[in-house]
């Protein structure tokens, strides 16, 4: 099956090249080359130029990663796996540690498995709701409130902090809410997957009674 090719801008490439970051490295820049066109500064000027842009670089904070599209609990199958493909990309962000990475990709392949199904879920609308919730809401503000953090308030300094005064760490907390939506939405999957095997015994059952009593009889 064809799929559309990803833009240009929507890629890491394209995406660096319109950040703030890369606009304020090149806005220095510029500044020094101009500077160094007008009062000259010497024969280093080519690395002050370059430094000019890694301090814009540096000094812009990167920008607040955005996991939540704002989807209701009414949402559609092609809603639902849109927010699941932003989930997704969150497993590759480099503050997440391998262990999170890990619950969180189990938690994603759980969640993909029920929404290829989502169909099967309409005489259980309860249980409908929880998965659209957990896609919508409960999973990205989970990871939201973790990657909105400082960086370094999730090292081992803090988590030892934490621990001192009886507290779970960030790292921790996480974790946590990640094995519960692990455990949950698995327990779906098994129900929406045990209704499959259901109806599949059925068919079975169906086939192996019609040619029992539809058997030819070639010598006749």
């Amino acid at each position: 099956m064809a799929t559309s090719k990803e833009p240009f801008w929507a890629g890491g490439f394209g995406r660096w090249l319109s950040s703030g970051k890369n606009l304020a490295g090149l806005g220095l820049a510029a500044c020094a080359v101009g500077a160094e066109l007008v009062f000259g500064l010497g024969p280093l000027w080519p690395a002050i130029v370059v430094g000019a842009y890694g301090v814009g670089a540096l000094v812009v904070p990167s920008p607040r990663v955005q996991l939540a599209l704002g989807i209701g609990s009414s949402a559609s199958a092609e809603e639902l796996e849109k927010q699941l493909k932003v989930l997704d990309k969150a497993q590759t962000n480099k503050r997440l540690d391998d262990d999170l990475r890990g619950v969180l990709g189990a938690v994603s392949a759980n969640l993909h498995d029920i929404v290829e199904r989502w169909g099967e879920l309409a005489s259980a609308p309860d249980q409908q709701h929880t998965v659209a919730q957990m896609i919508g809401d409960y999973l990205p503000t989970s990871l939201q409130s973790y990657l909105d953090l400082p960086r370094s308030y999730a090292t081992a300094a803090p988590a030892a902090a934490a621990a001192a005064a009886g507290r779970r760490s960030p790292h921790d907390e996480l974790l946590d809410q990640l094995r519960l939506l692990q455990d949950e939405s698995g327990k779906i999957r098994d129900a929406v997957f045990a209704r499959t095997v259901d109806a599949l015994d059925d068919q079975g059952r169906f086939l192996r009674e019609k040619f029992r009593k539809s058997s030819l009889d070639l010598g006749d």
